[in-house]
């Protein structure tokens, strides 16, 4: 039987109850437009599915079973609430595992392994901001190490990067020019901040992930 595997992201806003009530009124929106703009990305011709929901006031959850877009799910949102503030950020659990076709949720209460999984690694978490698991230990260890090495770097980032970052990130194949633009900075100003924020580092690591993903989903389905 061919597997079908879910990506899970389970997380909160980091000391959400010292923020000013505007500050953390603009992070919950922009969880909730980061939620709204992967769902918006599913493609019916794969029936791709992305459902998040924020509970108990800052804490959230998101479920795909497009497991490939998780790490840059996370990136995303991390990324859209540092460009509200510098000091704003998120603790994120990743992790993927296989779940039969019946154990596919449709909303967030779900006891199959991803959810499991995601839920534990989050209540270990302290000054990590960013950890990955998954259900087969080599391919965990493999990703968490290369995902904590990203993490310092994007709790370093500054409001002007992340703004920089995020526009990036919704545009990557286009000239530096058109994004600079939609900032209304320079060309060499734009090129000069992305590249202090390593943004190719970012996009190495995306593509890496998929592949490792890929992998470890041939290897278990050998």
């Amino acid at each position: 039987m061919k597997k079908h595997y879910a990506g899970v992201i389970t997380g909160d806003i980091v000391g959400s109850t010292d923020m000013s009530e505007p500050t953390r009124q603009a992070c919950l929106a922009a969880l909730k437009r980061c939620f709204e703009d992967f769902a918006a990305s599913n493609t019916s011709s794969h029936a791709s599915e992305t459902v998040g929901e924020i509970y108990r006031g800052d804490a959230f959850q998101l479920y795909t079973n497009t497991p490939e877009r998780v790490f840059d799910m996370a990136m995303t949102i991390r990324i859209a609430l540092k460009s509200i503030d510098g000091s704003a950020d998120a603790r994120l659990s990743l992790s993927v595992a296989p779940a039969t076709q019946r154990e596919l949720p449709v909303r967030m209460a779900n006891n199959s392994d991803a959810f499991i999984l995601s839920g534990r690694r989050l209540d270990t978490m302290k000054s990590q901001r960013l950890a990955f698991t998954a259900d087969e230990i080599d391919f965990a260890s493999d990703v968490n190490l290369v995902v904590s090495l990203l993490d310092d770097h994007i709790t370093q980032l500054t409001t002007k990067m992340a703004v920089a970052l995020s526009v990036w990130m919704k545009n990557p194949t286009a000239q530096h020019t058109v994004l600079a633009q939609k900032l209304g900075i320079t060309r060499s100003a734009f090129t000069r901040i992305i590249n202090r924020a390593h943004y190719a580092r970012i996009e190495e690591t995306s593509k890496w992930y998929a592949d490792r993903l890929s992998r470890y989903q041939c290897a278990t389905e050998g």
